[in-house]
């Protein structure tokens, strides 16, 4: 008997998804951003993916961008705001048990002059909030905590730290790597804060 123990990370491909990847890999593989017949079918594919997520989250449409998956979304998040908010700060806080694809992007920010608190976490892999609320300051220009830990399966306190975070700061940004949550939990970002 198999014990597969990283279903979470990595799980078998639904039949409905694995036929639709293949049809697009087969029949409709066009370019989404030419004009052409076949491109302009891709781009349908693209505009109902995203018309989809979007109603599940709650948010627009517009809100909703495609990466390669999650190390470069949160790449793309992380790098992108600590630079863009670079002269409002230079702190940044996170758990000490995120994922590599949120630690090693904000290693990289340590090496461009940036600060970085790491949360301890209780026994259950959690943070505490007091320790958020000590780590908060001026300089603080983002804070971010993954949803559910990947291997522990710990759901961190995410709408309570929002509040915390914004009540003490509202400029200071709040990214949560949700990979492991989304489709799992309800999870309506402008809500949660």
């Amino acid at each position: 008997m198999e014990a597969y123990l990283d279903n979470s990370a990595t799980t078998r491909c639904s039949s409905a998804v694995a036929d639709i990847v293949v049809k697009v890999m087969t029949e409709d593989y066009g370019n989404p951003s030419s004009r052409h017949l076949k491109g302009v079918q891709a781009e349908q594919y693209l505009k109902t993916a995203r018309e989809e997520i979007a109603r599940t989250l709650k948010v627009t449409e517009k809100e909703i961008f495609f990466t390669s998956g999650g190390t470069e979304s949160n790449n793309w998040a992380l790098i992108g705001a600590a630079m863009a908010n670079r002269r409002a700060g230079n702190h940044l806080i996170t758990t000490a048990v995120e994922h590599a694809a949120v630690l090693q992007p904000l290693e990289y920010l340590k090496e461009q002059g940036f600060r970085v608190t790491y949360l301890p976490v209780d026994e259950k892999g959690c943070i505490r909030l007091q320790d958020l609320e000590e780590a908060l300051c001026d300089d603080t220009i983002m804070v971010s905590v993954m949803y559910v830990n990947n291997e522990v399966g710990t759901v961190e306190p995410v709408e309570e730290a929002a509040k915390l975070i914004h009540q003490k700061n509202p400029k200071t940004l709040f990214h949560v790597d949700a990979i492991q949550a989304y489709g799992k939990y309800r999870i309506y970002p402008k809500n949660a804060g």
